[in-house]
């Protein structure tokens, strides 16, 4: 496989948990040149230990390049990490990745194709969300991520914690990111640039419809019970879902409490300050995504019971939790 006409752009900031990213940027450099793919990392150095060492590492790799500098000393900003990266991207078809994402190159080059053969002109590829138990097993080569699919289409609970559609790994062209100028700079700390740019991506191409709940923030953990923008933009993943097309995103420890993770209220209000012109008046007739779904394997005669994992709406399954203490945890609700 060699798909040297597509670019892949992660953000790279090692002030949290720099070993984890650290083993994973090394994983996915490997696996981008395997599959000859150029991989742009935006990092932003604080000429820490991690930061060294992660340099001295991944130059090793010839089809990876590190656009490196302090660019920041406040919150983590993402989206000036994937504008920096982008400012090197030589392809005309871009993948926006994180650093989590297992790498799947093969699955990426399918709707490369699709893009190239204006099929679509972006795809956003709904994301797995794994538990420690799940990503230790992919990473150990305990089971294969086929495998690793099959068993969540076959409601096991113990590998996985939820499935985000839409997500922002994103297959794009390189004209779209500059026609949008890229990502916004002013979301800091976590959350909401994605989906900033995710709107601006579909508003472009008249993928976005003006709701009266456009801008509805509530989240669920099947895909088919998205509300809000999250039904909006992932009406664009249901194609991706009947072909059963994911990626796994790989566990990671999160801190109970962090400047990045509170970011997330004040990012909102700008998302909404930045959106609320897209809103209309009118409510769609079914405010979640189960009627579309339907419609669509009526459509191409598949059978829907072989989706039923994605009406598991079921909240705070126990038995997803991979260990007795994150049992005890999630019961005395810590």
């Amino acid at each position: 496989m060699a798909i040297s006409y597509v670019t892949t752009i992660v953000p790279l900031d090692l002030s949290q948990r720099p070993w984890d990213i650290l083993l994973k940027a090394v994983r996915l450099a490997r696996a981008a040149e395997r599959a000859n793919v150029t991989l742009i990392f935006g990092h932003n150095d604080h000429n820490k230990t991690s930061d060294k060492l992660f340099k001295r590492i991944i130059q090793k790799f010839k089809t990876t390049v590190i656009v490196s500098g302090l660019f920041y000393t406040e919150g983590v900003n993402s989206s000036l990490l994937r504008n920096k990266a982008f400012s090197e991207v030589k392809t005309d078809y871009l993948l926006l990745l994180d650093v989590d994402i297992w790498p799947d190159f093969s699955l990426i080059e399918k709707y490369v194709q699709k893009v190239k053969n204006n099929e679509k002109p972006f795809y956003m590829v709904p994301c797995l969300y794994l538990t420690k138990r799940g990503s230790k097993d992919l990473v150990s080569s305990k089971i294969l991520p086929s495998e690793l699919k099959k068993r969540f289409f076959s409601f096991s609970r113990k590998e996985f914690l939820h499935l985000a559609s839409p997500s922002s790994v994103i297959i794009m062209k390189k004209t779209d990111y500059e026609t949008l100028n890229g990502f916004n700079t002013d979301f800091v700390g976590h959350g909401y640039e994605d989906f900033d740019f995710m709107m601006r991506l579909a508003h472009h191409h008249n993928y976005l419809i003006p709701a009266a709940d456009l801008l509805l923030d509530k989240t669920a953990r099947a895909p088919l019970f998205a509300v809000g923008f999250r039904r909006y933009l992932g009406e664009q993943c249901l194609d991706l879902l009947l072909e059963k097309d994911i990626v796994f995103h790989l566990h990671h420890a999160k801190p109970k409490e962090s400047k990045y993770h509170a970011a997330r209220p004040s990012n909102y209000q700008l998302f909404t300050k930045l959106h609320n012109g897209k809103v209309g008046s009118e409510l769609v007739e079914d405010p979640t995504l189960i009627g579309s779904f339907s419609k669509k394997c009526s459509e191409k005669k598949l059978n829907i019971h072989d989706y039923a994992i994605f009406f598991d709406n079921k909240p705070g399954h126990i038995d997803r939790f991979d260990s007795f203490r994150r049992r005890l945890r999630f019961l005395l609700n810590e």
